[in-house]
């Protein structure tokens, strides 16, 4: 455990005897908190925190909102729509690289340590010519989120594979059906997705090619629930206490994936059949503050951010001594 992890525990505690330390009989009036979330798989964690009342008994009543993605939601985050919401950890590192007043909280997901574990993958048609997954590093490739982390997670689980040159590496913006339709019509190589779009690639007739988590980065953390440094000045039992239900929201799911998935389908109103069929990412307590370093110094090599942080001094933990 890192000692920023360690010092959040020992402000957690000392946060939590303060707050519960009341006039008998009395009992503290439930913390309004609003989070927003994109609808993957990773949310199972936090709507579990809800459901299974992990919020609530560190006083705290959260409305699950729903954004489209971290970059529609990092902004909601700075200007108060939102207290705390989530974003990958690509989309975190490039809001810090400009400089936003953002604060990572918590690790939401990190990578599974094996490909068959992996949801996130590179699916390609079933009759594709492209049949090693280093022939991607030549191809145009569709995704949700251009010069994000679809392109590290792809460039370092291809640099693990060997591969150097992506200067023939092509991006195109797709989304939803026509990810599918897309690639089987030959106008991409291949698609880059989540889950459960990517058990729905399969059950249209695409098939996996690459791993990229496990492929990239095994156990690295790959999105983080964040704040604004204004909301964490102002409320840091807040803070110590969301990070507490997640903490055990997260260690929770791992032991009860089905529970997960029953959440998720409930939240987003997935497909069951899509939910059930796709593997799951693992969610930590650890921070994973190693290969986050690791990680952006890959996206200043790849040109996706400018500089590489300080990781220590980018969560909100360190904000506290």
């Amino acid at each position: 455990m890192t000692p920023s992890f360690r010092l959040a525990r020992l402000l957690n505690a000392t946060l939590l005897t303060g707050l519960f330390t009341l006039t008998p009989g009395l009992r503290a009036e439930l913390v309004k908190v609003k989070v927003a979330m994109i609808p993957t798989l990773e949310a199972a964690p936090l709507i579990i925190a809800k459901d299974k009342g992990f919020f609530a008994r560190q006083n705290l009543d959260v409305d699950i909102q729903t954004g489209t993605s971290g970059a529609t939601i990092l902004p909601g985050v700075l200007s108060g729509q939102y207290d705390i919401g989530y974003a990958n950890v690509v989309s975190d590192l490039q809001a810090i690289d400009r400089k936003l007043p953002l604060l990572l909280l918590h690790a939401a997901y990190s990578h599974p340590l094996t490909a068959e574990k992996d949801p996130y993958k590179i699916y390609v048609a079933a009759d594709s010519k492209l049949t090693d997954p280093r022939q991607l590093a030549t191809a145009n490739i569709g995704t949700p989120y251009i010069n994000n982390i679809s392109e590290w997670s792809t460039k370092k689980a291809l640099e693990n594979l060997g591969v150097s040159d992506f200067s023939a590496l092509r991006w195109t913006k797709v989304s939803g059906e026509d990810a599918y339709s897309s690639v089987k019509s030959g106008a991409i190589d291949a698609v880059w997705l989540a889950q459960p779009a990517g058990a729905a690639a399969v059950k249209a007739g695409l098939k996996p090619l690459l791993a990229v988590n496990s492929g990239s980065m095994p156990g690295a953390v790959g999105g983080y629930f964040i704040t604004s440094k204004r909301f964490a000045a102002a409320n840091p039992e807040t803070l110590a206490h969301f990070n507490q239900a997640i903490s055990q929201a997260n260690a929770y799911v791992t032991q009860h994936g089905d529970e997960g998935r029953d959440a998720v389908i409930r939240q987003f109103h997935f497909d069951r059949d899509l939910v059930y069929a796709a593997p799951l990412n693992d969610f930590p307590d650890d921070a994973g503050i190693d290969k986050l370093k690791v990680i952006a110094s890959d996206l200043a090599r790849y040109g996706l951010i400018k500089s590489t942080p300080d990781v220590q001094a980018i969560f909100w933990q360190t904000t506290t001594r």
